[in-house]
């Protein structure tokens, strides 16, 4: 997310000396040393200026921290609450984030940014159904606000329903002709239809509008793969990252790509920058920890498989990983409880057979540990196997071939990243003065939507990698 300035109110304490009491005698010593008296608890205001100073330098724990002993002990500032909820959002805790915002209204029901970012979150809960009456309500009381009928498209095209998405897009153009952020929507409205080359052509008048929205060319890089041009895919996904390199979902794709052709490595660099930049998305922990597996680090892959689960608790794919992990890692009892989880979960199990092939297997491994290895006192040198190539000559020598990368049935490697849609409501934390209790200003910015936004990899499949991006929240 692009960094909001901030100017903390700062205030300014009275200093009280003391002085002695009419009638006490001018100089008495004591014989007794005197006890320094503790200094006082810091106000809600004080606390909350340390918060919003935390905020500033990225101290999301401190911040939270802060936010909360202001809340403490001032219950009733909105603007306190509703920080504590993009914290909260932040940290992928949507459920606290929801409790947080709802808490915000009902202090001050009139708190535009509180209720924006609640529709949001209905979304980043797979609840878009929930989402759409709120904005609508929201938009009755702000009929010119151009962000709510994009967030209406948004949660109409996650249900499925493009009629109601493409009725208010045409709202929308009539009111703003020249918003980018239309455009975008339209372009994803006929992707998920299957319309991909009308997706291409409406994407290009956005990036007529918005050359420099990193999010188009990331959507056009979607686009391309879905019409097997992994060439120009991978051109788009490059030139988001040019244009912003701390733009998650261009390296999140890039490491997809990187996945399909064994190139690890890279997918390893792509994945660390992608969470590096939004730790909250659970997508690209599963595709980091894809890329450890290749590089055979089981313990670092187990390290990103536990992320994801302590963001999505019953994630099928992380937890089938993990249990590969620890067994790699011949952490055997712990790699059996893993997969006896995985097949207790509900539904349509895409590596059910894989996994009770592999309860067999471990469970032998229990019943007959391996034998310590014995390390060499002196190990020979050895020689550095030669590199691989890149995934961009791979890119271009499967092109030239005119084939995709040759995958083994059962691969685990995450479909590509969900394009992004237009810009969302998040809000980062606000630098209103504590003690007026006024909401602090929403950014168009947010995980779920837009330029700045994460847009996900979806989990991965048993079946060979694909280009199929048409997976919505």
């Amino acid at each position: 997310m692009k960094s909001i300035p901030a100017s903390v109110a700062w205030f300014s304490l009275a200093v009280l000396a003391a002085a002695g009491c009419a009638g006490g005698k001018a100089s008495e010593k004591s014989d007794k040393l005197g006890v320094q008296a503790p200094p006082p608890e810091p106000t809600a205001e004080e606390y909350y200026a340390t918060g919003v100073k935390a905020a500033q330098r990225g101290d999301w724990d401190d911040a939270r921290r802060a936010f909360q002993r202001s809340a403490d002990k001032d219950p009733k500032n909105a603007s306190v609450l509703f920080n504590l909820g993009v914290i909260a959002e932040k940290r992928g805790d949507f459920k606290t984030a929801e409790t947080q915002y709802l808490a915000a209204l009902d202090v001050d029901p009139g708190n535009f940014d509180a209720a924006l970012n609640l529709g949001h979150i209905y979304r980043l809960q797979d609840q878009p159904e929930k989402s759409i009456p709120h904005f609508k309500r929201l938009l009755e009381k702000n009929p010119h606000d151009t962000r709510l009928l994009n967030d209406l498209i948004v949660s109409y095209r996650l249900l499925k329903d493009y009629k109601s998405a493409l009725d208010t897009v045409h709202e929308l153009l009539a009111r703003a002709p020249g918003d980018p952020d239309a455009y975008k929507n339209l372009a994803l409205v006929y992707y998920d239809m299957g319309n991909y080359r009308m997706a291409e052509f409406v994407s290009a008048n956005a990036k007529k509008l918005d050359p420099k929205d990193p999010g188009i060319y990331d959507n056009l890089g979607m686009i391309y793969l879905k019409l097997d041009d992994r060439r120009a895919a991978l051109a788009q996904f490059q030139k988001s990252i040019e244009l912003d390199p701390n733009f998650g979902p261009g390296h999140a794709n890039i490491g997809v790509i990187a996945l399909q052709y064994r190139d690890y490595k890279t997918a390893d660099r792509e994945f660390s920058k992608a969470v590096s930049v939004a730790p909250d998305h659970w997508e690209w922990h599963l595709g980091a920890a894809w890329a450890y597996e290749g590089e055979k680090r089981a313990k670092d892959s187990a390290s990103e498989f536990e992320k994801v689960l302590a963001i999505r608790q019953d994630q099928p794919d992380a937890i089938f990983g993990l249990a590969v992990a620890y067994k790699n890692d011949k952490q055997f009892q712990k790699s059996l409880d893993m997969l006896q989880r995985y097949l207790s979960l509900p539904g349509e199990l895409a590596r059910r057979n894989d996994a009770k092939n592999l309860v067999e297997s471990v469970k032998h491994s229990i019943a007959n540990p391996p034998a310590p290895k014995i390390e060499a006192q002196k190990p020979l040198p050895k020689v550095a196997a030669p590199g691989q190539p890149s995934v961009i000559d791979q890119v271009n020598a499967a092109d030239a071939k005119g084939g995709a990368p040759d995958s083994k049935p059962g691969s685990s490697t995450p479909a590509p990243a969900k394009p992004a849609d237009g810009k969302s409501t998040q809000a980062k934390p606000a630098d209103t003065k504590p003690a007026d209790g006024k909401p602090a200003q929403a950014k168009p910015t947010g995980p779920d939507a837009g330029p700045d936004a994460a847009a996900q990899v979806p989990p991965a499949t048993a079946s060979p990698p694909s280009a199929d991006a048409n997976q919505g929240k």
